[in-house]
């Protein structure tokens, strides 16, 4: 066997037993819910959602673990739109706004289209995890602002919230009731993500209390292919109101998550 197949077995093996955990993992709790769904017990009834939501968690962990424990690959970067993606984020403030009583406020700064060298589905799930992380820190009722400023310099893209603050703040305590002790997964992913970008990521204390997430992103240096341009000009510009994209699906399923967890506390 080669050096390439004995460095490339632990991970596969690894990654096929935590799946094989999950499946067994969720054949029990079907088993259970067949025979104690018919008892119409409220416990019993909470005590299912529980074991579903925290199975669902489960797997994004183990799936953000493995993504991190894969070898960091070159990324060919192509055009990306922020002004679309941050139009998908805003497709969902009335759900958001409705389902968890946080709202969320989208400004481009007066820009139409944004355009940087980067990676849409990197890009996409950088903006998931620290929108999911300011859903997550944010109590029923709090702002969460998303802004995107052009300069002279840079490009900056905020996401605050008013919620529980840092890990190592004054609301610690909150911050790990609110995060259950997470394993910072989906960050270490954005920090990832970031460095093979070229981006910065800063998390900052925001006053009087939650976090402001900060990307900073360099200004193209090479122009665009005009045909590239023309095809993000050609697209709608707000993708929502045609079909629900990947980053849509993923904050739905989060949001579900979250609202349901909220309900059995």
């Amino acid at each position: 066997m080669c050096r390439q197949d004995e460095a490339g077995f632990p991970q596969k093996q690894l990654e096929t037993a935590f799946l094989h955990s999950l499946r067994l993992l969720e054949q029990n709790r079907e088993y259970l819910q067949m025979h104690l769904q018919p008892l119409k017990d409220a416990r019993t009834a909470q005590a299912l959602e529980d074991m579903e939501q925290e199975a669902a968690r489960l797997e994004r962990t183990f799936r953000e673990l493995m993504e991190l424990s894969a070898p960091e690959e070159p990324v060919q970067k192509r055009p990306v739109d922020l002004c679309r993606l941050l139009a998908q984020l805003e497709g969902l403030r009335g759900e958001i706004d409705a389902q968890s009583s946080t709202k969320l406020t989208v400004d481009c700064g007066g820009l139409e289209q944004c355009l940087v060298w980067g990676d849409r589905e990197m890009a996409e799930q950088i903006c998931f995890h620290l929108l999911s992380n300011a859903l997550r820190a944010a109590a029923p009722g709090g702002n969460i602002q998303v802004c995107l400023r052009q300069t002279g310099q840079d490009i900056r893209l905020t996401i605050e919230d008013d919620g529980c603050g840092l890990p190592e703040g004054e609301g610690w305590l909150e911050n790990r009731r609110r995060f259950l002790g997470g394993a910072q997964a989906g960050l270490l992913l954005c920090r990832r993500y970031c460095r093979q970008l070229g981006w910065a990521l800063a998390l900052l204390p925001r006053t009087p209390q939650g976090v402001r997430a900060e990307l900073t992103l360099p200004l193209p240096t090479r122009p665009f292919p005009i045909e590239t341009t023309v095809e993000f000009r050609s697209q709608p510009s707000h993708p929502d109101e045609h079909s629900t994209t990947a980053l849509q699906h993923q904050l739905r399923r989060e949001l579900y998550l979250l609202t349901r967890r909220h309900s059995g506390n």
